[in-house]
């Protein structure tokens, strides 16, 4: 399964170095607006790319229909592929939910831990469980939103080094992150996306209680 899962992931990127700029343009496109869009355009970035990926490469099932199949090749590719990209939006979603849970969960756990070291019984006290779990709850709420932000600035900036280099003809492999460091520079991204997310986020907000107040003076 996993040697199946990586042949199909280096299928989908040598598609995309062969394909150019025909790849490469609505690719930086699509990671800049995730970039700087950030969560809000998770779903239907997804679910672009899954469309994408499904309909390039669900070409070869086909032939399992049988010599008649009720349906012609582009219609099949087309059908699958939209299948392919919901069922991506949803696997992409409960992953940063799973994702924002595992850090709640490492950080509780490593406070328990350190309290034990300093004689700190924060499960067996019930006022010290009480604030543990407030703690608990607060951390889920901030994390469900600071995930999918941190991840689609992660993704977008890879996403546009991956365009850059297929569109000046740079050996992508250096983003493996293995052979070279270059994939590194993604997490410089994800904290400038995460920044830039912020700031929009504060600017409507602080235009929406301008629009109130003068609405309410009107």
């Amino acid at each position: 399964m996993a040697s199946e899962a990586t042949e199909i992931g280096t299928g989908v990127l040598d598609q995309v170095v062969a394909g150019g700029l025909l790849y490469a343009v609505p690719l930086f496109v699509i990671s800049l607006l995730l970039f700087v869009e950030g969560s809000k355009r998770i779903p239907m970035t997804v679910g672009i790319v899954g469309f994408i990926v499904g309909f390039g490469l669900v070409g070869e099932l086909y032939e399992f229909l049988g010599e008649n199949p009720p349906i012609s090749e582009a219609q099949f590719r087309f059908i699958a592929a939209a299948a392919v990209g919901v069922i991506s939006v949803s696997v992409a979603q409960m992953a940063m939910r799973f994702l924002a849970a595992g850090m709640v969960f490492l950080i509780i756990t490593n406070l328990i831990r350190a309290g034990d070291g300093a004689n700190v019984d924060f499960e067996g006290d019930a006022f010290l469980s009480g604030i543990l779990t407030l703690i608990a709850f607060f951390l889920s709420m901030s994390f469900r939103r600071l995930v999918p932000a941190l991840m689609a600035g992660l993704v977008g900036t890879l996403g546009m080094m991956l365009a850059v280099y297929v569109a000046v003809g740079w050996d992508v492999g250096r983003l493996d992150g293995v052979s070279a460091p270059d994939a590194y520079l993604g997490l410089v991204g994800m904290l400038l996306s995460a920044f830039i997310q912020w700031r929009t986020i504060k600017q409507k907000e602080n235009e929406e209680e301008h629009q109130k107040e003068y609405d309410f003076e009107f």
